[in-house]
C-alpha cells in the first residue's frame, strides 16, 4: 500500500513540474515573425546564402586559390580558373575564378570555406529562401553570387542596427 501511495506522489509531483513549464510559457507573449509582411530579422553571426565580395574598384577579390572548396567538408564548391589579362581585368590577381558554382543540396553552411579564403572573397550573407522546387536551381552560380556592382544606394531603414553595421563577439 505504501508503493502504491508513494508513486502516486511521485507521479503528481512530475506532473506538476511539467504542467508549471506549460502554464508559465503559455502566459507568455509569443516572438513571432511577420514573414512575409515584415522582413526577417536576423543575428549578425547569422550563416546565410554566400556572398561573393568585390574590392573598392568593383573587381573580383576572389583570386581563384581553390582553399575554399578544398575547406569545404561537403564538396559543394566548384571552381574553374582562369588567367587575367591587361584587356580583360577581372580580379586584382593574376588569376579570376571563371566558373564558381555552390551547390546548395549539399551544403551545411559550416563556414569553412569563408574561414580559408584568404583575401575575403567569401562570406556569409543574410540570405535564407532555399526551397525551390527543382533540385537544379540550388545551385548557385557565380553571377547570382556576386555581390551587385556598383553597390545600390542605401535606404534608410528602421532604427534597429544593420547586420553589417554590428559589431561580431570576439573570442576572449
Amino acid at each position: 500500500m505504501a508503493s502504491v501511495v508513494k508513486e502516486f506522489f511521485r507521479t503528481f509531483v512530475i506532473l506538476y513540474k511539467g504542467f508549471k513549464v506549460t502554464f508559465i510559457t503559455m502566459f507568455k507573449k509569443p516572438t513571432t515573425e511577420n514573414y512575409p509582411a515584415e522582413p526577417v530579422h536576423f543575428q549578425a553571426r547569422y550563416r546565410g546564402i554566400h556572398v561573393l565580395q568585390r574590392d573598392e574598384n568593383g573587381l573580383e577579390k576572389c583570386v581563384a586559390c581553390f582553399l575554399c572548396a578544398a575547406a569545404c567538408p561537403a564538396n559543394c564548391i566548384y571552381i574553374e580558373a582562369a588567367e587575367n589579362t591587361a584587356d580583360n581585368r577581372i580580379s586584382d590577381s593574376d588569376r579570376y575564378a571563371k566558373v564558381y558554382n555552390i551547390d546548395y543540396s549539399r551544403c551545411i553552411f559550416c563556414g569553412y570555406c569563408v574561414e580559408a579564403c584568404p583575401t575575403d572573397a567569401i562570406t556569409h550573407g543574410h540570405g535564407f529562401e532555399l526551397a525551390p522546387y527543382d533540385i537544379n536551381a540550388m545551385i548557385y552560380r557565380k553571377e547570382k553570387l556576386l555581390e551587385p556592382w556598383p553597390p545600390p544606394k542605401a535606404t534608410p531603414r528602421s532604427s534597429a542596427p544593420s547586420p553589417a553595421n554590428v559589431p561580431m563577439p570576439t573570442r576572449g
